[in-house]
């Protein structure tokens, strides 16, 4: 298995500039010798006349999704670990891709091809530049009024137990697979519309790979390596894993469970911050018991290092076993579930029973998320204990069933 930059928390090192380097170079000459140094040719598929921005697009689409199914099935990159995933907010989307497109349309330049044509001596190009630079500023200092849109219309789905991290086959209710296999045949179906449509359009000189040997390899190609990839041993703990409101082994709500809860509640005294518990973890505390009450495949897909995996009815067997001597502190995606769990068994009398402040979803952002993503700039010391945290944590976790 290999590790990229980001999981490795080197994205603002030398390595990863002399990558960027070297991606960026290629990718401006890829788009220069396609022509995309010119805003007439980008523009071209308003008027359906030249198809290339869609034939470039489907295809860097295809050959990305296909890449990253066919390393993750072979167990070359672990999905999960190390590759960011941008969380899904439909409102903030929708209004940016309208955004986007009305600029598109009017500017015939999108930033990359900007640079391009930039390059190549445009000047509309330098203007449009110009322009997305004003625009940047005046967004970022409209940013504390544009906030609300910015994260508007946020996912109810928690792909790989992350809430607001929606994938499409997971929004169709179909496997991954099967997803892949669509949209490939959706793509081979675009490039013969594209080429049709520019031979209809432009006679002379359009819909060049129309029913070509090479346009007719090219789609048999794609489609027999996406129908293949479910013949790839699938790495351990690929399912998806279910939200935990689907799950049947959610516990039913209980009733407060009287002042002497309330009290420890109002005290703080319920609950553990993610970076103490880190803390204790990596010292290597005896009197504490890190339970994690989420269903098995989402367990096995990522767990806090020295968590045990306790389903939630089995809670007061586990709690009996233990007879009040640790500390025992539950977690779950969010906070819903283990604060159920924890009335419930204060009602038992438990009063060693903690809650993780933010779940799983606090403990990454706060611990473990790479400190070039981090919205603000962190001190020497935290970063050097973020570095030591994510050492610890993300090395490859031993099953720890209960």
């Amino acid at each position: 298995m290999i590790s990229t930059y980001y999981g490795l928390d080197a994205l603002g090192g030398g390595g990863a500039f002399f990558a960027a380097l070297v991606i960026g170079f290629f990718f401006g000459l890829a788009l220069e010798r396609a022509g995309f140094g010119s805003s007439r040719r980008i523009s071209g598929i308003f008027y359906f006349r030249d198809m290339a921005v869609l034939k470039v697009m489907f295809t860097a689409l295809v050959v990305a999704m296909l890449g990253l199914a066919f390393v993750s099935a072979s167990g070359v990159i672990d999905l999960f670990q190390q590759i960011h995933y941008i969380k899904t907010y439909y409102g903030a989307y929708v209004v940016g891709g309208l955004i986007f497109g009305i600029g598109f349309v009017m500017s015939g330049w999108c930033p990359g091809t900007a640079a391009v044509g930039l390059a190549s001596g445009k000047v509309d190009a330098l203007i449009f530049l110009v322009g997305a630079v004003i625009g940047g500023i005046l967004f970022n200092e409209l940013f504390p009024i544009l906030k609300p849109l910015y994260t508007w219309g946020k996912s109810t789905q928690a792909g790989f137990g992350e809430p607001g991290l929606s994938f499409v086959y997971e929004s169709l209710s179909i496997s991954k697979n099967a997803f892949l296999l669509f949209f490939t045949i959706l793509a081979v179906l675009c490039f013969w519309g594209a080429e049709y449509v520019e031979k209809i359009r432009r006679p002379a000189r359009g819909g060049l790979y129309f029913n070509s040997p090479f346009l007719k390899a090219f789609s048999l190609v794609l489609i027999i390596f996406a129908a293949a990839l479910p013949l790839l041993s699938p790495r351990a703990g690929e399912k998806a894993p279910a939200p935990l409101s689907d799950s049947k082994q959610a516990l039913t709500a209980v009733p407060p469970a009287g002042n002497g809860l309330l009290e420890i509640v109002s005290s703080g005294k319920d609950h553990m911050e993610p970076e103490d518990l880190a803390s204790l973890l990596i010292k290597g505390t005896s009197d504490l018991v890190v339970v994690d009450v989420r269903p098995e495949e989402e367990y096995a897909r990522f767990h806090i290092r020295g968590a045990v995996n306790v389903q939630l009815p089995d809670l007061p067997a586990f709690m009996r076993e233990k007879k009040g001597r640790e500390r025992v502190v539950l977690y779950s995606n969010g906070m819903t579930h283990p604060a159920q769990a924890r009335d419930a068994l204060f009602r038992e009398r438990y009063r060693n029973v903690l809650i993780l402040t933010d779940g799983l979803t606090g403990f990454l952002e706060r611990c473990l998320k790479p400190i070039s993503l981090r919205p603000e700039p962190v001190d020497t010391q935290t970063a050097d204990q973020i570095r030591a945290w994510r050492d610890y944590f993300l090395q490859p976790l031993p099953s720890a069933k209960k």
